[in-house]
């Protein structure tokens, strides 16, 4: 019987191109990026090229680009960054009640921080229907 991988949101093979590119920094040029030693100049310089053609891609500055391990460390990184950066703004932040646990946890985590996070509900269809967004703030999901 031939086997579906349904999950590809969480792991997806690597494609041939991507394996032929990574191969020298796995196997000979391998050092920390972040280090200041010799092992580390073609790693870093790989690294720089790749946050450089990124950043191409989406019209960005190099700098602009972060590059982290996963939707999880993405999450936290981009919530909470968000949130700490714009803090004297305000405090409030809206989401969804059916969120990936990656996106609530962070939320009530900041909730513990004195953010005020709204839950809007969903549909049957998973939209939020702007109509029933009017009242009061909604409790955290259980």
């Amino acid at each position: 019987m031939r086997k579906i991988y349904l999950d590809y949101n969480a792991s997806t093979p690597i494609d041939p191109a991507v394996a032929n590119a990574m191969r020298p920094f796995l196997e000979e040029a391998f050092g920390n990026p972040s280090s200041g030693h010799w092992a580390s100049t073609p790693a870093k310089a790989a690294l720089e090229q790749a946050r450089s053609q990124v950043a191409a891609l989406l019209g960005s500055a190099p700098g602009e680009i972060v590059f982290t391990s996963g939707g999880s460390e993405a999450n936290n990184l981009a919530i909470k960054g968000t949130f700490f950066a714009l803090r004297k703004k305000g405090d409030h932040m809206i989401t969804t009640a059916v969120e990936h646990p990656a996106v609530l946890a962070p939320c009530r985590f900041l909730e513990r921080l004195g953010a005020t996070v709204t839950y809007l509900p969903v549909d049957s269809t998973g939209r939020v229907d702007p109509m029933t967004c009017n009242g009061p703030l909604l409790r955290t999901p259980s």
